[in-house]
């Protein structure tokens, strides 16, 4: 095994995320903008039309411009719509990031066992059986959560926005899957508690949300970066217990 191998590519993966990060923010300065746009307008006109738009495609058998459909929207619809457009572009980015680590963590396994690993969770049954340091720290950790149980919640999330754009059909199934995949039979339902807050309205949901009620001073959560922080940790702990 070549230590330095393994050190670059964690090296390598801190860049790509960093990468990934800093689209985040140009995505969520943008959108702010368009939300500052958003609130300007009066509270009593929130349910005031005022987009009308009309699509048109190019009918490739007459030459002739023709209209496929009509939408209006109010206030109210435009900031509803400007909500989930930020989510899924948050998704996107996080879709992108776990293949990242996917990589990182495929090419460490065969850095170790010299062989090549297919599948998420036999590397990470992997790592846990035979690093003592990786096991004891997927369940105890300043995040008070179980890393492989997190790193099963991206990977379930990073499915559903490539496969369904993001939506969750059966929300409870998809709890129960994430935990069931992870093999992890313990404290069962402070694990559906913390997948569960990534969900909302049949969705992965990782935009930004409060996280006090103080006006004058608003705090939040950022999804994104929390999700992210538990890719990197388990990324942390392989590059150093296999090194």
């Amino acid at each position: 095994m070549d230590v330095a191998v393994i050190e670059h590519l964690y090296d390598e993966l801190l860049k790509n995320l960093a990468d990934l990060n800093q689209v985040k923010q140009v995505v969520h300065h943008a959108f702010k903008r368009e939300f500052e746009i958003l609130e300007s307008y009066d509270s009593d006109s929130l349910s005031e039309i005022v987009s009308r738009e009309a699509f048109i495609f190019d009918n490739p058998f007459t030459g002739i411009p023709e209209k496929y459909g009509f939408r209006s929207a109010s206030v109210e619809d435009l900031k509803r719509l400007t909500y989930w457009h930020k989510n899924s572009q948050y998704c996107w980015l996080l879709m992108s990031a776990f293949e990242k680590f996917e990589e990182f963590l495929k090419a460490s396994y065969r850095e170790v066992n010299g062989r090549a690993g297919r599948n998420l969770n036999p590397i990470l049954v992997h790592f846990s059986e035979n690093y003592p340091g990786i096991k004891a720290a997927e369940r105890s950790n300043a995040f008070g959560v179980n890393l492989r149980v997190a790193v099963h919640l991206v990977e379930k999330m990073r499915h559903a926005i490539a496969h369904n754009q993001g939506t969750i059909e059966n929300p409870e199934k998809f709890v129960a899957k994430v935990i069931n995949d992870s093999g992890i039979g313990d404290n069962r339902g402070d694990h559906e508690a913390f997948v569960s807050q990534f969900i909302y309205a049949s969705k992965v949901f990782i935009v930004e949300v409060p996280a006090n009620n103080n006006l004058s001073f608003p705090l939040f959560h950022d999804q994104y970066r929390i999700l992210v922080s538990y890719l990197i940790s388990y990324a942390y702990l392989v590059r150093n217990e296999a090194s």
